[in-house]
């Protein structure tokens, strides 16, 4: 069916403006399967750029297809703490 929309009259007018905008797209593929994630960041506030792309950076090192669950000690589940 469609997205429905409305035309917005602003007290600017509707007059075109050049907007400057950045996006990093990473494509990420699963080690398991025919699967991508897509992390993607797009801005208009390409003055703080290098500070979103070490943003990104930063978001896609704790990306991890590893189990959690497998990487505790044995008696993690159990309830029981050591003092």
């Amino acid at each position: 069916m469609g997205r429905p929309y409305q035309w917005l009259d602003l007290p600017c007018g509707r007059e075109a403006t050049d907007l400057v905008t950045a996006q990093i797209q990473v494509h990420v593929p699963f080690p398991t399967g025919p699967f991508t994630a897509v992390f993607t960041l797009f801005t208009a506030a390409v003055d703080y750029w290098p500070r979103f792309t070490d943003m990104m950076g930063a978001i896609l090192r704790t990306v991890s297809f590893a189990d959690p669950l497998e990487e505790l000690p044995d008696d993690a589940g159990s309830g029981n703490v050591s003092v």
